[in-house]
C-alpha cells in the first residue's frame, strides 16, 4: 500500500511539461521540432510511451539544444522503465538549460522512484534552494518523501511541514504527512491532515481511502463508510477502489 502511494506521490512532486519553444536552426527545423514535441506529448497524455518516444526523438533530430524537449525524453524513458536513460536526458535538461530548478526537481523525482534516496534528497535540495523555482513546496515534499522511505521520520516531518508553509495550498504536502502520522499510529493528526488535503483536493481519491483507513483504526464504521463510498464514486476502476470495496463489505457484514 505504501508503494502504491509512494508512486502517486512521485508522478505529483514532477513538474508537467510545457509547450516548448526550440532554440532555431532554421524556421523549418524549428517549426518540425516543435510539431513533434507536441505529438509526443499528446502520445505520453494518452498514455502511449513507444509512440510519445518515436516523436520526441524525431524532435530531437530537428532539435537536440531545446532543454524541454529533453526533459519529455527522459519523462518517456521513465515511463518504459529505461531509468538510466531516462536520467541521462534529465542532466542534459539541467545542461542545456543552465541548472534551470524544474529538471532538478524532475531528476529527484526519478531518484525517488529509483530508491536512490540520498540522490533523490540532494537533487530536490538543489531545486528547493534556487530562489528561481517556482515550485519549492513540491521539492521539500520530495525531500520528505525520501526521508520516510528512508525512516528518518523527524526529518520527514519537518521537510513536510515547510512545503505546507510555503504553500498552504499544495494538497500533497498535508497528504504525505498525514501518512506518516497514520504510520507512527497518531490517528487524529493524521485525519487532521487527511481531512485538509480532500478540503483542498475534493476529486483526490487517496485523500479519502486514508480517510477511511484512519475511521476503521478509530472504529467509526459509518464515516469509513462513507470514506471508502468517496473512492469508488471517484476512481471506480483503481486499485484505491477495489481496496475500499473490500473495506466496505466488511462495513457492512
Amino acid at each position: 500500500m505504501l508503494n502504491r502511494t509512494l508512486i502517486a506521490g512521485m508522478t505529483s512532486l514532477l513538474v508537467i511539461m510545457q509547450a516548448c519553444v526550440p532554440v532555431e536552426k532554421t524556421q523549418s527545423d524549428s517549426a518540425s521540432a516543435e510539431y513533434h514535441y507536441m505529438m509526443g506529448i499528446s502520445a505520453l497524455n494518452e498514455q502511449n510511451p513507444t509512440e510519445a518516444l518515436k516523436e520526441l526523438l524525431q524532435a530531437e533530430t530537428f532539435n537536440d539544444h531545446d532543454p524541454e524537449i529533453q526533459n519529455a525524453l527522459a519523462q518517456a524513458y521513465w515511463v518504459k522503465q529505461a531509468h538510466d536513460l531516462a536520467e541521462e536526458r534529465f542532466k542534459r535538461a539541467i545542461t542545456l538549460s543552465k541548472d534551470d530548478p524544474k529538471y532538478y526537481n524532475n531528476l529527484a523525482a526519478l531518484y525517488l522512484s529509483m530508491e536512490r534516496y540520498d540522490d533523490a534528497i540532494s537533487a530536490f535540495q538543489t531545486a528547493a534552494g534556487n530562489l528561481l523555482f517556482d515550485r519549492p513546496e513540491m521539492a521539500w515534499t520530495g525531500i520528505g518523501l525520501a526521508n520516510f522511505r528512508k525512516q528518518d521520520y523527524p526529518a520527514a516531518q519537518q521537510a513536510y511541514q515547510k512545503a505546507i508553509v510555503i504553500n498552504p495550498q499544495y494538497y500533497m504536502a498535508p497528504f504525505h504527512l498525514g501518512e506518516l502520522y497514520y504510520n507512527q499510529d497518531r490517528p487524529v493528526e493524521a485525519l487532521e491532515m487527511f481531512t485538509r488535503t480532500v478540503t483542498l483536493a475534493p476529486d483526490f481519491p487517496e485523500g479519502y481511502y486514508w480517510q477511511g483507513l484512519v475511521y476503521m483504526k478509530t472504529k467509526e464504521p459509518a464515516k469509513a463508510k462513507q470514506a471508502f463510498l468517496e473512492v469508488v464514486r471517484l476512481a471506480p476502476k483503481s486499485e484505491s477502489a477495489r481496496l475500499a470495496v473490500n473495506y466496505l463489505k466488511i462495513i457492512n457484514q
